[in-house]
Parts: structure tokens; C-alpha cells; sequence
């Protein structure tokens, strides 16, 4: 007796993916924003999570402009906004700076602890201005 499916129970393994496994938007995360700028990615991040997304502050200094620009009535109210961004940037950059120091510091540390001389000549070309 021939089976007119060939092999059936093998036929159909080749047919059928070995996984079915597949990324839906493999790109997209909430927290996932790309953009090409010189600044501090940390610091970018925080403002982009904390303050305002750069699509909002953009729509906050284009509503600035545009009320300075045509003499509008409510121009002070558009201009705190962006002050309002500026002190909350202003504030992010400030923890970040002494985060950093607050690191270096733990990181002179652990070095002095392991080779006080390779920390005693980091600091001293620090202190001397490089």
C-alpha cells in the first residue's frame, strides 16, 4: 500500500517554521529614544523622562517664539514655560555633576585602596592641571 502524500508525517516538518517565534516592533521599547547630540546621554535621558520629551520642548520654545514674534497677550505666560524647562534641566545637569564627582571620588578611593601610589599621581596631575 503507497501513501500518496509521500512520507506524511514528514512531509508536513518541512513545511512548518521551526519557530514561531517573532519580534513584534523589535525596535520599540518606552524608553527607547535614539538621537545624535554632543551632550551627556545620561543627562539627555533624564530631562527626555523627567521634564519633557524633545517633540514637547520644542512645541513649548515654538509657542514661545511665535508669541514674542506676533506681540501676543499672553506672551509671559508662553515664556515661563520654557524657564520652567531651563531650572528643571539646570537642576538635572547640577545632580548629574555631583553624581560624577560623588563617583570619581568612590573610584580615587578603591584605587588608593589597591595602589596608593597610581592614586597619589592621578591626583597630583589633576592638581596641577593636566
Amino acid at each position: 500500500m503507497s501513501n500518496p502524500l509521500g512520507f506524511w508525517p514528514f512531509a508536513w516538518s518541512n513545511l512548518v517554521p521551526t519557530s514561531l517565534n517573532q519580534p513584534i516592533l523589535p525596535d520599540w521599547s518606552l524608553q527607547h529614544v535614539t538621537v545624535n547630540y554632543q551632550g551627556d546621554p545620561a543627562i539627555e535621558k533624564d530631562v527626555a523622562a523627567n521634564v519633557a520629551s524633545y517633540g514637547k520642548q520644542l512645541g513649548i520654545i515654538t509657542e514661545a517664539v511665535l508669541a514674542l514674534a506676533d506681540g501676543a497677550p499672553n506672551k509671559a505666560e508662553r515664556l515661563d514655560r520654557p524657564r520652567s524647562i531651563a531650572e528643571q534641566v539646570e537642576k538635572i545637569k547640577k545632580e548629574h555633576r555631583s553624581g560624577l564627582a560623588a563617583s570619581a571620588r568612590s573610584a580615587m578611593e578603591s584605587l588608593a585602596d589597591v595602589d596608593a601610589a597610581a592614586a597619589e599621581r592621578i591626583a597630583a596631575e589633576f592638581a596641577k592641571g593636566r
